[in-house]
């Protein structure tokens, strides 16, 4: 279940993320949250493209060890 912040203008949820490759999609889930789930890639053009996001989603499965996306460069500072 997610959890206001003590002012209440802050909800925190528990994320699910994975990579499919098959897809070329990172999915995000917030279990808890009904119908919370959703993918993005980083395909320009796409209507689920959000290349910044996806850098950061890849960059944290890879420093968790889960599969992956490759991606190149370093993360935007926005």
């Amino acid at each position: 279940m997610p959890e206001i912040s003590k002012p209440g203008k802050s909800v925190y949820v528990k994320m699910g993320v994975w990579w499919d490759a098959n897809q070329g999609h990172i999915h995000l889930t917030a279990p808890g949250v009904h119908g919370f789930h959703t993918t993005l890639n980083n395909t320009p053009g796409s209507k689920r493209c959000h290349d910044n996001l996806f850098r950061k989603l890849a960059n944290l499965l890879e420093d968790e060890g889960a599969p992956h996306p490759s991606v190149k460069g370093s993360e935007d500072a926005g």
